[in-house]
């Protein structure tokens, strides 16, 4: 795609090749912004252990480092989500770019609003040759396709099993139906094509099709099954008055619940004191209130200890200096006067 994404820059530079860029005000809020919330990711994470080191040995270690090794999984689904959405928008990036954008731009969260993890990641994609509007674009897109996904997968597993939370929480669910409008492929395109307008950038080169859309749901029910699947292995520990397929589908459909009802607060920083509220009813057909706090506050530790993680390991994949996005489609740019046609610099990789 012509325009910024992938654009040729002056002295034969690409916009995806990650050198230097001037640092602007822009630039500066942003960084300050992620060091702050790296400072509130922290004072989370102390606070957390403080409150479940008194009780966390009712736990075994193979159920907590399961349930760790699960939750960094479950973020990881995440992270290809955001991926195959913005590859949708026409920007494909390498796995270890998209890391990087997502995983760092994500500390965002724990700064009180939704919005801080989106300006972030729009302002790493940049490194990367993605202009603001599609890095945003992809992000809103994944934020509001985690609510339907969240609220299907609910649906599907705790009517079997934990129905007075989706009494209690029906709210949560009745705002599937219109966010499934929305994220209708052609509903979508035309919104986005509206917001490019108003930003005054190109407009998309095609409209967003139903595959990423898709690809994306699927990578986030996947990490919604991942982090039931930690949930689980942490309440098994704890002796449950339900076992087997019943409590996987319990804790998957519970932590789908208590993370959608959290995020659809968005006052609170990741949904803070909500979604373990949620997740404690949700979990009383298996645990007493007592021991599923327990593991909602140890939910909490480790969810957060996994944001630590992808963090560092973003951080870690610097930009090698090699054009990295793969803009669709990529026309071929005209040789130079008297240059050997076999070395006409093209955009197609």
């Amino acid at each position: 795609m012509s325009g910024v994404d992938g654009a040729d820059l002056p002295g034969g530079g690409r916009a995806g090749d990650g050198p230097a860029r001037p640092r602007g005000a822009r630039w500066w809020a942003v960084r300050g912004a992620l060091l702050l919330a790296a400072v509130l990711l922290g004072v989370a994470l102390v606070g957390q252990w403080n409150d479940v080191r008194d009780s966390v040995g009712e736990l075994t270690v193979l159920g907590l480092v399961g349930s760790a090794v699960a939750t960094v999984a479950a973020v990881g689904a995440t992270v290809l989500s955001w991926r195959a959405v913005l590859g949708g928008l026409g920007a494909v990036l390498p796995l270890r770019a998209a890391i990087r954008i997502f995983c760092v731009g994500q500390i965002g969260k724990y700064i009180p609003g939704s919005v801080w993890p989106v300006l972030a990641q729009m302002e790493l994609s940049r490194d990367y040759g993605v202009s603001r509007p599609k890095s945003a674009s992809a992000s809103l897109v994944v934020l509001a396709l985690a609510v339907p996904c969240g609220g299907v997968t609910a649906a599907a597993t705790l009517p079997f099993v934990s129905r007075e939370a989706l009494t209690d929480y029906w709210w949560a669910l009745a705002v599937v139906p219109l966010f499934a409008v929305v994220l209708y492929p052609p509903v979508l395109s035309r919104l986005l094509g509206r917001a490019f307008r108003l930003l005054r950038r190109p407009p998309l080169a095609e409209p967003l099709t139903a595959r990423p859309i898709l690809a994306g749901a699927g990578w986030l029910i996947a990490g919604f099954v991942w982090y039931g699947v930690g949930t689980w292995l942490l309440v098994r520990d704890l002796t449950p008055a339900v076992d087997g397929a019943r409590l996987v589908a319990l804790c998957v459909g519970a932590y789908a619940l208590a993370w959608t009802a959290g995020f659809l607060v968005l006052v609170l920083p990741a949904g803070a004191g909500v979604r373990e509220a949620v997740l404690v009813l949700a979990l009383a057909p298996a645990l007493p209130s007592g021991p599923a706090t327990l593991i909602a506050v140890v939910a909490r530790l480790l969810a957060t200890i996994a944001d630590v993680v992808w963090a560092l390991v973003g951080v870690a994949l610097r930009p090698r200096g090699e054009p990295t996005p793969d803009e669709r489609p990529s026309p071929v740019l005209p040789a130079e006067p008297g240059a050997d046609p076999r070395e006409t610099p093209s955009r197609a990789r």
